[in-house]
């Protein structure tokens, strides 16, 4: 039997043992006017007294498979950092065996895309080994090095275990916030249920002028509601049983890389294009959507006449996007960065950068990198792409999504599998969910522009 296991009764032996004790001491106060309590009697003495020796026998007893379990964990260590293993070499006439060493944190097949370290992906990938597909030594050694198990259905089977150790979901946070725009500028808070309601400031007090013997006009700070709602995001896929066998290190790799990508996909898709369908968005309603519904037309754009796709004779031209930046508030330009696809930076924003009258790009950009007219560039896949008929189309947004937008977390993200669902294909399927909330809030009105404006091509 296992040092813990033993220990695990051992304790629950002696919480048995100290609750009789406590049963046996347990004496109430006489109530006014009634007799005094009695003495324990010899032979109640001698019980309580046998209770305790047992119990001084369970603490030792507990105090020696802890040692046990110590040493073990100490010495296991010390063989996992230079154990020789067996390897026989091929080609020849006699077998011979050649002495290797097997180091506690093996080294990668490529270079790591999703993790820091081979060391956090080497226990993300012990724990799917072990309690994913029912390695003892991959168990015994989470155990050993405190890699959580979260398996929710007692094992390995069909039910579903939670594969996700702490190194694996931090990795996939991370990364969703590196593929994703929307979730690494949108404002961010954790959300403590399913519903959260957040105040939002609407207006705020005025000074006046005052007359002599007059009094000012009152004025109000005035708020609103914002309400998150977390919704379930999922992926399922089916991994071959042999990449699993191959390496712990790139399988984590690989499945960290995945379910971030497909995650950042459908939030930015939602967040930036969201039609309100509950089927594909879950009733989202996008940025570059809601803010041209008729409602918002101050924080609208229009590109000059005849501007109506990003690049050639009839693209944009500089004009367009100054006229954007003129149109954003003094109070979001701080955070200010341009939110636009791959193939229109390319065919607007780069074009205008290479083609500024002989001048250099850095001119134009106002920095190294991503930038133009001065603000950060993010890109995003979800904005229009495409180089014709994007009339009426949204090219770009320009602003502070933090002030905009909204994005919610009530669960990060877990992995469930089952290993007999496609048994006959040597394959495990796994199943990734998570939990947040989108809400586009502040797009100002048809008075005064918001925090978020949009460049929109001419009809």
């Amino acid at each position: 039997m296992e040092q813990v296991s033993q220990i695990k009764l051992l304790l629950d032996e002696l919480a048995a043992v100290v609750a009789e004790m406590e049963a046996m001491t347990e004496v109430e106060a006489p109530a006014e006017g009634d007799a005094p309590a009695e003495a324990m009697g010899e032979e109640e003495e001698s019980s309580l007294r046998s209770l305790a020796d047992r119990a001084d026998r369970l603490k030792e007893r507990i105090a020696f498979h802890e040692r046990v379990a110590a040493k073990e964990v100490e010495m296991r260590a010390i063989l996992e950092r230079g154990a020789a293993a067996a390897r026989v070499k091929a080609n020849t006439e006699e077998s011979t065996v050649e002495k290797r060493t097997v180091f506690a944190v093996p080294k990668s097949h490529g270079p790591l895309r999703a993790f820091r370290s081979s060391e956090s992906a080497y226990r993300a990938g012990m724990h799917v080994k072990g309690y994913t597909f029912g390695d003892a030594e991959a168990r015994r050694w989470c155990q050993d090095h405190n890699v959580e198990s979260r398996a929710q259905a007692g094992g390995i089977n069909a039910l579903g275990g939670v594969l996700t150790s702490d190194e694996m979901s931090t990795e996939i946070i991370r990364l969703v916030e590196e593929f994703g725009a929307f979730p690494a500028n949108a404002r961010r808070v954790n959300m403590a249920s399913d519903t959260m309601l957040m105040a939002r400031r609407k207006g705020g007090l005025s000074a006046r002028a005052i007359g002599e013997n007059s009094a000012p006009t009152s004025s109000d700070v005035t708020f609103d509601n914002i309400q998150l709602v977390a919704k379930l995001w999922g992926i399922d896929n089916r991994v071959p049983n042999s990449l699993l066998e191959d390496s712990v290190i790139d399988l984590a790799d690989a499945m960290a890389v995945e379910s971030a990508q497909a995650f950042a996909e459908a939030i930015d898709n939602a967040g930036f294009i969201g039609t309100g369908a509950n089927d594909s968005y879950h009733g989202i309603v996008g940025a570059a959507v809601a803010i041209i519904d008729g409602t918002h037309t101050k924080s609208v754009v229009g590109a000059d006449t005849g501007n109506t796709i990003f690049g050639g004779a009839t693209g944009l031209d500089l004009s367009d996007f100054t006229n954007t930046v003129a149109r954003l508030p003094l109070y979001a330009r701080r955070q200010a960065k341009w939110y636009i696809s791959p193939a229109g930076y390319g065919s607007s924003m780069l074009r205008l950068m290479m083609a500024s009258n002989g001048n250099n790009v850095a001119d134009v950009a106002g920095g190294a990198g991503l930038q133009f007219l001065g603000f950060p560039v993010v890109l995003t896949h979800p904005l229009e792409s495409d180089l014709t008929g994007t009339n009426s189309e949204v090219a770009c947004l320009f602003g502070d999504l933090a002030q905009a937008a909204t994005f919610g977390e009530r669960r990060a993200v877990s992995i469930r599998t089952s290993t007999e669902r496609f048994i006959e294909l040597d394959q495990t399927l796994t199943f990734a969910t998570t939990r947040n909330a989108i809400v586009v809030h502040d797009l100002g009105d048809n008075v005064k522009a918001g925090p978020l404006v949009a460049l929109r091509f001419a009809s």
